[in-house]
């Protein structure tokens, strides 16, 4: 028997047909604006794998920079450690080693001149990144804490004990830091303030000597 072959009648009237010929009609339509958006995608696409390779260089350039301010930091070569470590915190300020250099430049600050405001400046600008890392956080909230209870500033400090016990990943590190915010509270004439960490304690697995520091702030 001889193949049917479809008329162009009924070619038309097939649902199948009748769609392809619809998309083959819009692709005609709109090709220059099909090809804008083409381009447009793989411009996209380079652009994000060049700027992900960008990230990786940079983070590898700044991991060297670090490692020398360290290693000068560990000498106590604080002179060339603090320009090193400048050089991150300018060059790199948005890779996680240039955000660590504003630690280390804080700490050098108290070192070589005492400055409290100049310390306090980095510092704060280190803690304002929030990076994930529990014991510089802990440390640096802690140290802005210490310089606001020298300045008898009570309230300011408590925020930051408090802040840094939040980090802490010890238990007694909490208490410890519980007990400075809960001191620091009560000398800003903040009751609602020392009643948040005496309850943020007790929800912690206090011993009997625990217990009986904290009982000293209810």
């Amino acid at each position: 028997m001889a193949e049917k072959h479809l008329t162009k009648k009924e070619l038309k009237e097939d649902p199948f047909f009748e769609e392809v010929a619809h998309v083959l009609t819009f692709f005609q339509k709109n090709q220059r604006t099909i090809l804008i958006l083409a381009i447009v995608l793989a411009i996209l696409i380079s652009g994000f794998f060049i700027g992900r390779s960008l990230v990786r260089q940079n983070e590898r350039a700044a991991s060297g920079y670090f490692g020398i301010a360290m290693d000068a930091y560990k000498k106590q070569d604080f002179l060339n450690a603090e320009d090193q470590f400048l050089l991150l915190a300018e060059s790199y300020k948005n890779t996680q080693w240039g955000k660590r250099a504003y630690y280390y430049l804080a700490l050098i600050a108290r070192t070589n001149s005492g400055s409290q405001a100049e310390g306090l400046d980095y510092m704060e600008s280190f803690v304002a990144f929030k990076l994930k890392d529990p014991m510089m956080m802990m440390s640096a909230h802690q140290y802005i804490g210490s310089i606001y209870e020298s300045q008898n500033d009570f309230l300011s400090a408590a925020g930051h004990y408090f802040e840094a016990l939040k980090f802490a990943l010890a238990k007694t590190d909490k208490v410890d830091l519980g007990i400075r915010a809960a001191n620091a509270y009560r000398n800003g004439a903040d009751t609602a303030g020392v009643q948040a960490v005496v309850t943020y304690l007790e929800g912690l697995d206090l011993n009997e000597g625990e217990k009986n520091r904290l009982a000293l702030f209810k």
